[in-house]
């Protein structure tokens, strides 16, 4: 029986060491691909789809060393190695007769449409195993809308759509799958995971840990304060929520937690911050990349774009749980265990080269795969420059740098590869909406409904977004919106990007948004901590990552780059004069208990402030300047 045991447990070893030697090899050719183009943009697709399959199914294989659990997973590994076989074989075919497909121009042979039928159902499957039903759901609904258009009524009516032409939109037309999806992962997603994945083996995202909790010694507040500084650096890199609250929630939770802070409110501290995270350029949940194609806009620009509204984010977030702070009594700490915040900022500062090189080649126009190229080779040579430490033998730090080189690959194809199945399932609902035109026929609905309102069309829009959200990773969801949310916003004279960035926000807000809050759900789950409350906590603290896109709509400024300068610092001066008097008239608290015309001025101050007229500007100025002399002088007498 122990010979058995160890028998699976060292198949189960083998399983994994080829899934990881796949993702190392996909990421490598990736990186090769970035310079050389080693083969056309279909066919490339095809390899990038092929390896993140046998991620994928290959991933869930389980030699289970229990002989009734084993029984029930045989039949899962039989499943999964049948799909890989049967998107292998299929892969081969489309990938041999690639000119062929693109010669029949629309004129497709049945064993054609087989194949893309094929190919379509492996997606669909894969999709659901990666994600859950709520997806492939919503796939299955828009084909149906497809099919059935011609008996629909009003604005949803098409004339329809047949099963062939349904299957040549999604997969034998290289669209759909094939689509701007699958080329934005296939040629820019793919490496900036690798480049990410390379932070992580080479030390960078615990280097970003040591600063934030070096750092939480620093200031009143600091517990919380790791949530906020680690959520956002790591979730530039990673782009994601769930992952950031695991990775980060496991310090930061227990440590608000032991410093006096309600589970709720470490919760929410915790989950605002890795939504946030999601939004710090550069990576931007991948929404960046699409984005940018979608906008026809320089990358660069998006990031600079996205740069402010993020720090107002933050900003907002920081404020929050320092004010908390006061109220709770926490004070600074003094803590022997905690990292060296000199010593931690040093090591981290050689990561920051790869960033600097990846920002600058960007902002020398260099297309993202050239500048994501150069970028993985800094930090290449910083990876190798670390493993050479004093005392340590040339051919153990050279062995080192090597396992960490392909972790970085392997680690990065990895979390790519159900992004980009996601992604490319999306690409067929685009395909879909772009045929029978119902995006154009739900603006013009919307914008109806709205009258000459601007705020209740933002408003019907936001709610459709964060609906979309619910249950979906930002990038597919950001997708949906921008196609049925962004023309809406454009008829009514908003600035394009101004419109994409409201509908990226709200789709990004749906994290912390109940019933789903997938953000808040893990959150609260690791605080022990009850689930609704967290979610109203979130809501409040996540102020701002609400309120800024509807300043996108009347002050698109804000967005560095859409205005003037002027303008821009006034907007950032007036949200952030909202942050701060609506923070205080939550809590109840600025630096003791606020009185109650305090807090019914600092409510005034707010909605003042949020309104985009200057003359009531000018009135929030000044009540925030009276509330601020009032709570002073009130103090100054008391003691």
């Amino acid at each position: 029986m122990g010979n058995m045991r160890k028998s699976k447990e060292g198949t189960q070893r083998a399983v994994g060491a080829a899934v990881t030697a796949i993702a190392a090899i996909l990421g490598i050719y990736h990186f090769i691909y970035a310079r050389y183009m080693l083969t056309s943009a279909y066919r490339h697709i095809m390899i990038h789809y092929l390896g993140c399959f046998a991620i994928l199914f290959f991933g869930r294989i389980r030699v289970d060393a229990d002989r009734e659990a084993a029984r029930g997973q045989l039949l899962k590994n039989v499943v999964c190695l049948a799909l890989a076989a049967i998107m292998l074989a299929d892969t081969i075919y489309i990938y041999a007769h690639h000119d062929q497909y693109l010669q029949a121009m629309g004129n497709y042979s049945a064993g054609q449409i087989v194949s893309g039928a094929v190919y379509l159902a492996v997606f669909l499957i894969a999709t659901y195993m990666a994600w859950g039903k709520v997806i492939p759901m919503i796939v299955v609904l828009f084909l149906l809308y497809g099919y059935f258009g011609s008996r629909l009524p009003g604005f949803l009516y098409h004339g329809g759509l047949s099963v062939k032409r349904l299957i040549t939109y999604s997969t034998t037309n290289f669209t759909g799958v094939f689509g701007m999806m699958g080329q934005i992962t296939a040629n820019t997603i793919i490496l900036f995971s690798v480049f990410g994945g390379m932070l992580d083996s080479f030390g960078a995202l615990e280097c970003i840990m040591n600063v934030a909790m070096s750092a939480s010694g620093k200031v009143r507040s600091g517990g919380a304060q790791v949530a906020v500084i680690a959520s956002g650096l790591i979730g530039s890199v990673t782009g994601q929520v769930a992952a950031n609250i695991s990775m980060t929630g496991t310090v930061s939770i227990p440590l608000m937690k032991k410093r006096g802070y309600p589970p709720e409110f470490a919760a929410a501290a915790e989950a605002t911050a890795s939504t946030g995270g999601a939004i710090l350029p550069p990576v931007m949940n991948a929404a960046a990349f699409i984005i940018a194609s979608w906008t026809n806009t320089p990358y660069i620009k998006i990031v600079i774009l996205g740069a402010t509204p993020a720090v107002l984010y933050f900003l907002g977030i920081a404020l929050s749980v320092y004010i908390k702070a006061i109220k709770l009594g926490d004070e600074r700490v003094d803590d022997d265990s905690l990292p060296q915040f000199r010593s931690a900022a040093t090591e981290f500062f050689v990561f920051i080269i790869p960033i600097i090189v990846l920002v600058i080649l960007m902002a020398q126009n260099l297309s993202s795969q050239m500048s994501l190229f150069y970028a993985i080779i800094a930090m290449m040579l910083v990876g190798f420059c670390k493993q050479f430490r004093k005392g340590r033998p040339v051919k153990d730090s050279l062995q080192l740098f090597a396992r960490k080189l392909v972790g970085g690959f392997a680690g990065g194809a990895k979390s790519c590869a159900a992004i980009s199945i996601v992604l490319a399932a999306t690409g067929v609902v685009v395909q879909i909406l772009t045929a029978t035109g119902l995006p154009s026929k739900i603006s013009q609905f919307v914008v109806a409904s709205a009258g000459s309102s601007l705020f209740l069309l933002g408003v019907m829009v936001a709610i459709s977004c964060v609906v979309f959200g619910m249950g979906m990773p930002a990038a597919p969801a950001y997708v949906l919106c921008a196609l049925l949310g962004a023309p809406a916003l454009t008829s009514f004279g908003v600035p394009l990007l101004a419109a994409h960035f409201f509908v990226f926000y709200f789709g990004e807000m749906s994290a912390l948004t109940p019933p789903v809050a997938i953000g808040c759900l893990v959150a609260s789950g690791m605080a022990k901590a009850d689930f609704m409350k967290t979610c109203i906590t979130s809501l409040r603290l996540a102020i701002a990552g609400f309120v800024l896109p509807f300043m996108f709509l009347y002050r698109p400024s804000i967005l560095f780059g859409l205005g003037t300068v002027g303008g821009w610092a006034w907007a950032v001066m007036m949200i952030v004069i909202f942050l701060f008097t609506f923070i205080i008239a939550c809590e109840g608290f600025f630096l003791d208990k606020l009185t109650v015309p305090e807090r019914l001025a600092a409510i005034a101050a707010a909605a003042c402030c949020v309104m985009p007229v200057y003359v009531l500007d000018f009135v929030g100025i000044i009540l925030a300047v009276a509330i601020i002399l009032m709570h002073a002088i009130r103090l100054k007498r008391q003691k």
